[in-house]
């Protein structure tokens, strides 16, 4: 009786209220699901958020923009768009992703080739979203951008706090896969954090600068001292972006700039990176390793020797990047250096020079280099400082990361570095094409819904 007492009467008023709901429900899903503009202007924050609170979700996230824009194109919601303002851009990227194929192709472990060609998936698809995206011009996909990357360090902060500190983790990852690859993105969204500061009213300044201090905080809390690498580059680049809003302050300024220098000082050495630093170059230069000191570093240095090695001998195609560090492990047991089983070589130079050889270096740079050159083709806009901002934080901060570590064989760092890109390359695109102001698209339920 109860039961029949609590379900709404079939035709009575709360049974049409809920039908109501679900109608408009239903309308607001096809109406964004129909038009670009709205699912564009609600997925570039959400994509910008997700890398540092749930990893791989994000590259799920990615490719499932993939299949929607397919999906429209077949509807002929949206036409084949190539954008001749960005196309060196594209290129860049469809090149790199045809010399990851030459590993699986020429090389033996074929299947182990195929499975590093599909880290660089993002690549062969990010053309499809940058004929998307450029055809929702009412969009500002680059504020929406840093404001979701801004959101995204403070909630992975607090997630790397609770990890360190309530349930006692060693280094913190917050969602991603390891500390390395949350050290490397949280370092780089401190960065783009503070990317176009000046424009931001009061609140989103505070926001910024919040966003910034959680984004160097959750490194420190990763442990990740290859990521601490790249602080004097974000710092630089953060100094130029508010210097305009403090110059009429100067002494403040400088009374700033002291205490930052003083705590970096202080948080290098507190992390040891002198002392890290200090014992590469000794193990560079001598002949023996002291791997019972630091086995890590030790261990490193002997990758990059052999790995050299192999690459002078086999310089132009490599060995497959599957056969990369079987390649330099067989040669430093010949000399009687004993190496853990590592899925790479630790600097992402030298893992694509063993696996690729030149070719691959080449494509490698090409992309590493491209949002320079990108931001450089664009007119000198009121936003031009910050896409330069933008621009080489991501390409410095890349390379930086990569002379530690390996990026572009790791679905979280990959879609990290392709989100940006894109992003990057529609935001120069509608400064190419003159498109100066932009405003939300509708995003309430139609009319049609509610009557």
């Amino acid at each position: 009786m109860n039961s029949s007492h609590n379900t709404p009467e079939r035709g009575g008023p709360n049974w049409r209220a809920g039908r109501g709901v679900l109608s408009a429900a239903r309308a607001w899903l096809w109406a964004t699901i129909d038009d670009p503009n709205r699912i564009a202007w609600l997925y570039i924050p959400v994509i910008a958020f997700l890398p540092l609170t749930f990893g791989s979700v994000a590259t799920f996230f990615y490719f499932g923009a993939c299949i929607y824009v397919g999906l429209i194109f077949l509807g002929r919601r949206i036409g084949w768009v190539w954008p001749s303002t960005i196309s060196l851009g594209c290129f860049v990227t469809l090149g790199y992703f045809a010399v990851t194929m030459i590993s699986p192709l020429a090389f033996p472990n074929k299947v182990a080739g195929w499975l590093d060609v599909g880290t660089a998936m993002h690549y062969l698809a990010l053309t499809a979203l940058v004929g998307a995206l450029v055809q929702t011009p009412k969009v500002d996909v680059f504020d929406l951008f840093l404001n979701g990357v801004r959101a995204a360090a403070i909630v992975s902060f607090g997630h790397a706090l609770v990890q360190v500190f309530l349930f006692g983790h060693h280094r913190a990852t917050a969602g991603m896969a390891n500390a390395i690859p949350f050290g490397d993105t949280a370092m780089l969204a401190a960065g783009f954090a503070m990317v176009g500061f000046v424009r931001l009213s009061r609140p989103m300044r505070v926001f910024a600068v919040l966003a910034l201090i959680c984004g160097i905080g959750g490194c420190f809390l990763s442990q990740t001292r290859g990521a601490l690498l790249a602080l004097p580059l974000v710092m630089v680049v953060v100094a130029v972006q508010v210097w305009p809003a403090v110059q009429m302050r100067r002494w403040q300024a400088a009374l700033m700039a002291a205490g930052l220098v003083a705590a970096l000082a202080v948080f290098a050495v507190a992390l040891k990176v002198p002392e890290r630093v200090d014992e590469v170059r000794q193990a560079l230069q001598s002949e023996t390793l002291d791997v019972e000191r630091d086995p890590s570093t030790a261990h490193r240095v002997v990758l990059w020797t052999y790995g050299f090695e192999a690459f002078v001998d086999r310089p132009f195609f490599g060995y497959g990047s599957q056969n990369a560090v079987s390649e330099v492990r067989s040669r430093a047991a010949r000399a009687g250096f004993e190496i853990p089983p590592y899925r790479h070589l630790h600097n992402e130079f030298m893992s694509v020079a063993v696996g690729r050889g030149v070719v691959g270096l080449l494509a490698l740079v090409l992309l590493l280099v491209a949002p320079l050159v990108i931001v450089a083709q664009a007119p000198r806009d009121a936003r031009q400082g910050d896409r330069w901002a933008f621009a080489v934080l991501l390409s410095g901060s890349y390379a930086v990361f990569g002379l530690t570590n390996l990026l572009f064989s790791h679905d979280q760092t990959n879609t990290v570095y392709a989100t940006a890109y894109l992003v990057l390359l529609v935001a120069a695109h509608q400064a190419r094409v003159g498109i100066q102001s932009f405003r939300r698209p509708f995003l309430g339920v139609p009319d049609t819904a509610q009557r």
